[in-house]
């Protein structure tokens, strides 16, 4: 069965149950559903652990918007942006991505289903930056921790680097009786890429560990970060697949 009927699916389910959740959610707004913003300044931007600003600070944003027809189905779409610098001539300096697709919960799992594409304005369309992906998650939290997990895939991944495949996990430990909300976060990623000549990269794994804490509505993480990437093998010899520590600080509105 291929990756477009089986998103189809859950969109036909959650555009069956639309009307009377609209109806219900009108009475109390405008616009059913609800809208978030996210502001984000870092000291670098990792995509799948590689740097996407040659090593130096981004600024983010991103508009988010969900619609819940039930407790177990509903719908998401999202705009988010970013600064960026590949060295490639100032091309693209800039990558905003789209995304859109369904969620819920069932027993307690969280799960979503969608896609998401990726977009560099100012490029060269030879370059064949632009792609997209299927995107699915699936999450529970055991109160002690809470654990999540995903599956990317790419037709035609980032460069026209073919088939790519993303498998990752991430888990959050709260520490008990720490102020501001502290925990311990962890992340495990694995990419897979069909061209690897193309992209720049082996395959290779990535992983993330770090403490994170909520300070007057202000998210701040600082993480390590590294892959398995050689510098012999990252785009030519650069330094942008090496180890880092990294500090951001985000606030939603």
């Amino acid at each position: 069965m291929s990756s477009r009927i089986l998103l189809a699916v859950p969109f036909a389910a959650a555009l069956l149950a639309a009307p009377v959740a609209q109806a219900q959610d009108k009475k109390d707004k405008l616009v059913p559903g609800d809208f978030t913003a996210t502001v984000t300044l870092g000291t670098d931007y990792l995509y799948r652990g590689i740097s996407q600003t040659d090593e130096n600070p981004t600024i983010q944003g991103s508009i988010d918007y969900s619609l819940m027809f039930n407790e177990s189905i509903g719908i998401y779409a999202g705009l988010w942006a970013s600064n960026l610098n590949f060295r490639d001539g100032n091309e693209a300096t800039i990558e905003i991505d789209v995304s859109a697709g369904v969620k819920g919960e069932v027993a307690g799992f969280t799960w979503q289903a969608g896609m998401i594409g990726y977009f560099y304005p100012g490029a060269s369309s030879a370059l064949n930056y632009d792609f997209y992906e299927f995107a699915g998650k699936i999450g529970y939290d055991l109160g002690f921790v809470a654990l999540s997990g995903g599956l990317n895939y790419s037709p035609d991944f980032f460069g026209k680097s073919g088939d790519a495949w993303y498998v990752y996990g991430d888990a959050k430990v709260p520490i008990p009786g720490a102020p501001f909300d502290l925990a311990l976060i962890g992340h495990l990623g694995h990419q897979w890429i069909e061209k690897n000549e193309r992209y720049g990269a082996p395959d290779y794994l990535e992983w993330q560990a770090g403490v994170t804490a909520t300070v007057e509505g202000f998210t701040l993480s600082l993480v390590y970060a590294d892959t398995d990437i050689d510098k012999a093998d990252c785009a030519g010899g650069r330094t942008i697949c090496g180890a880092r520590a990294m500090f951001t600080v985000s606030k939603t509105f």
